[in-house]
């Protein structure tokens, strides 16, 4: 018996006090019997919709055999480094029209094609249980009919391989060969959340490989995405050998695999349209991951961070931390930086205009300047000395340095130079 979330279960316990079955089958068969505990949930029972939408008033009627369920949420990471996700359960309540078996035959894969009675009771007309346990991804019915008049189920196999590590039964890689040029002309919104699930599950090494074997790589990256430098071509087999041993963060594997890509990243990136949220960190990627990498010493550091905030240096150097695992690069850099880190936050050491003890009020009353813009323009020089010493951030010397940086153009120009007797 698969294990069932507690909203299921309530749903199956109100079917039974009306003497009445209901199956769970499909894709949360699937996940149920690896282990996983899916969101979405087909569930048939013989009962017209009309009874079913007096059960559950609070139901979303989806066409005349559905009722839907949601009693999914949000949750929202508070950390670029940290996957957001969907808890709990979407339900949707399907009337049969026939023998269940018959209702199974829809699915793709027989995987798929199993379903589950109220009492535990399994139905398998395709022997999917055993393809799970063997990892081996087999069609149900005519797959090339199937992909011809649903191509966007080429990236559904990619997204089982990525997740589940399956093996393809030749039927279905043929398939997608013989409609590969269907396949890469799927809605680009599609193959992204395909590709972006994909890539984040414990088999994207072999995801990603099998992509490209398919021949599917330029629907992901563009045709201009790829160049012919053999580095790259290097760079993406190991990629391949070692992402898996990388935390399955969405954002941070995209970035693994777009850098990849090192001359026409920007054309790679942009070929699928990435979520806003995603894009702003991963465009930068590019630049700010080698400059991330040479601040060797703690005030390139703090430079760092105030031009780019905490949540960007810490989407990058993770980044860069995980290019180490999967390059197998020397960590010793990596090692410096964190020690430096550990020691700007032990010590409280002042890295935004926030942390110095004077603002542009106390330039303007110290008579520096009474232009409010000037002395705000002011304050953004002192970081310069403030993140070389600490002991720069009392009043005096602050204000000292603001005279100086008022008064002299070279002052100002010169302010990140130390100067050597």
């Amino acid at each position: 018996m698969i294990k069932r979330p507690k909203e299921i279960n309530e749903i199956v316990k109100k079917f039974e006090k009306e003497g009445k079955d209901i199956i769970c089958a499909g894709q949360c068969m699937t996940g149920s019997i690896i282990g996983e505990v899916p969101l979405d949930w087909d569930l048939y029972t013989e009962v017209s919709q009309e009874i079913i939408r007096e059960m559950f008033p609070e139901g979303e009627a989806i066409g005349k055999r559905t009722t839907r369920l949601d009693y999914s949420y949000f949750v929202e990471s508070q950390h670029v480094n940290v996957a957001d996700r969907f808890d709990g359960v979407i339900a949707d309540i399907i009337t049969l029209q026939g023998p269940i078996e018959e209702q199974l035959e829809i699915y793709d894969f027989t995987c798929e094609a199993m379903g589950e009675h109220a009492n535990g009771s399994l139905i398998d007309p395709f022997g999917g249980r055993k393809d799970i346990k063997q990892k081996l991804l087999k069609p149900v019915g005519d797959i090339r009919a199937k992909m011809k008049k649903r191509p966007e189920t080429a990236w559904k196999v990619l997204r089982y391989v990525g997740l589940y590590g399956f093996d393809l039964n030749r039927d279905i890689y043929e398939a997608i060969q013989s409609h590969r040029e269907l396949v890469t002309m799927v809605d680009k919104d599609i193959i992204l959340s395909e590709f972006t699930t994909a890539i984040t599950g414990d088999y994207a090494g072999k995801m990603l490989k099998m992509l490209k074997g398919l021949g599917l790589l330029e629907a992901v990256i563009g045709p201009e995405g790829k160049s012919s430098f053999p580095r790259e071509a290097k760079d993406y087999d190991k990629l391949c050998d070692n992402i898996d041993r990388t935390k399955k963060i969405p954002i941070r594997r995209l970035g693994l695999f777009y850098l990849v890509f090192d001359k026409n990243y920007a054309k790679a990136l942009h070929y699928l349209p990435q979520e806003e949220d995603s894009l702003d960190f991963l465009e930068d990627a590019k630049r700010l991951c080698p400059k991330l990498h040479f601040c060797r010493n703690d005030e390139a550091l703090k430079d760092f961070i105030c031009q780019f905030g905490w949540k960007k240096y810490n989407f990058y150097d993770k980044l860069l931390k995980a290019q180490n695992i999967v390059f197998e690069l020397d960590n010793q850099q990596q090692v410096a930086r964190d020690a430096i880190i550990k020691l700007i936050l032990e010590q409280h050491q002042p890295i935004f205009k926030e942390d110095m003890v004077i603002d542009a009020d106390d330039i303007i009353e110290a008579g520096i300047t009474d232009d409010p813009e000037r002395a705000d323009y002011l304050l953004d020089l002192l970081l310069t000395p403030v993140h070389r010493d600490m002991s720069n951030n009392e009043r005096d010397k602050l204000l000292k340095f603001a005279r100086a940086f008022n008064k002299s153009r070279i002052r100002r120009t010169f302010r990140d130079v130390t100067w050597l007797r």
